[in-house]
């Protein structure tokens, strides 16, 4: 080593292997710049000073969350104490609807097709449709299978109609008779299939059949009663006898006998008797059909009393006559 003067300022001068000196240099770390001496102690300052302030921002966030949940406590042991928590609690669970109904989605209007025997308020109830319901949350799919569990119903269609309608699509079975059995009334639908249990007057007005298997038969019955408009007026109950033949009760009280077979030209005799001779409006209790070569007629016990008291009282005179 030795030391060479260069413009008047001492180097040092190292004599090595220059391959060492590439790895000396590598190791080698470069000295601060006393010029950012002030930025590096101003940054440390701020650091220290930001971690103040994000310190006391979390005390305080962690202060307003407790009193935040003190005073909700608060009123909800109030609430619960006045018992008005099951409403208030019921509006919070309810606060999607409210807003849904709050932008006009609140269902307005039901629209429906098909519909005959059901009422508004059975398809409302299907539906599950109030006065708060928005659309959006209604489960249409819910709402047609609880239609579908109506045995009026055969089939339905349950739509949405944006912004507040709903739409209704319903195939109804048909009630034509009223079936009456082991000590119950039944709805029957064309086919014979009872689709519901008797319970108001609107369909009091269809025709009642009585009797085991009277369900299986009607159809032809009716058919029958539908050529013989007069008897069919006044025919209230049809009952099968021994799951043979039918026997019909009128409302006169008077009761028809029909044969097993053929009663609907049997029907169409007793048409023509009642429209010529108006028969059901005399004292008859029982017309017999059941042959097809005459009609017998069975009187009341009333008229038949009297019958025989004219006919005592005329053979009394015919008596008297011949003695005279």
């Amino acid at each position: 080593m030795r030391i060479r003067a260069e413009r008047d300022r001492p180097t040092l001068v190292y004599k090595t292997d220059p391959n060492m000196r590439a790895t000396h240099d590598s190791v080698r770390q470069p000295r601060p710049d006393l010029d950012d001496v002030d930025e590096v102690i101003g940054a440390s300052r701020w650091s220290s000073f930001r971690f103040k302030l994000e310190r006391v921002a979390r005390k305080r966030r962690v202060g307003l969350a407790l009193t935040a949940a003190f005073f909700a406590g608060t009123g909800v042991l109030g609430m619960i104490d006045g018992g008005h928590w099951p409403v208030v609690r019921a509006e919070l669970l309810n606060l999607h609807v409210t807003a849904a109904n709050a932008f006009g989605f609140r269902v307005v209007a039901v629209q429906t097709e098909g519909q005959s025997a059901l009422t508004d308020d059975e398809v409302l109830l299907a539906l599950g449709v109030k006065d708060d319901t928005a659309l959006p949350f209604l489960d249409v799919k819910a709402a047609r299978e609880r239609l579908m569990e109506n045995p009026l119903v055969e089939d339905a269609a349950v739509r949405k109609l944006y912004p507040d309608r709903v739409t209704v699509h319903l195939v109804e079975r048909k009630p034509f008779a009223l079936w009456q059995h082991d000590g119950k009334v039944q709805i029957l639908a064309a086919d014979g299939t009872a689709i519901d249990e008797f319970r108001d007057s609107r369909f009091a007005h269809l025709p009642l059949v009585v009797g085991p298997a009277a369900n299986e038969k009607a159809q032809a019955l009716l058919d029958a009663l539908d050529a013989a408009p007069k008897i069919k007026a006044q025919t209230y109950a049809a009952v099968l006898v021994a799951e043979r033949r039918w026997n019909l009760r009128l409302r006169s009280g008077v009761e028809v006998k029909l044969p097993e077979s053929g009663f609907a030209p049997a029907l169409a005799r007793l048409e023509v008797l009642q429209e010529r001779d108006d028969i059901l409006s005399r004292w008859i209790a029982v017309v017999d059909l059941r042959s097809p070569a005459r009609t017998v007629v069975q009187l009341s016990p009333e008229a038949a009393s009297i019958m025989a008291d004219a006919d005592k009282a005329a053979a009394k005179a015919r008596k008297k006559a011949g003695q005279t």
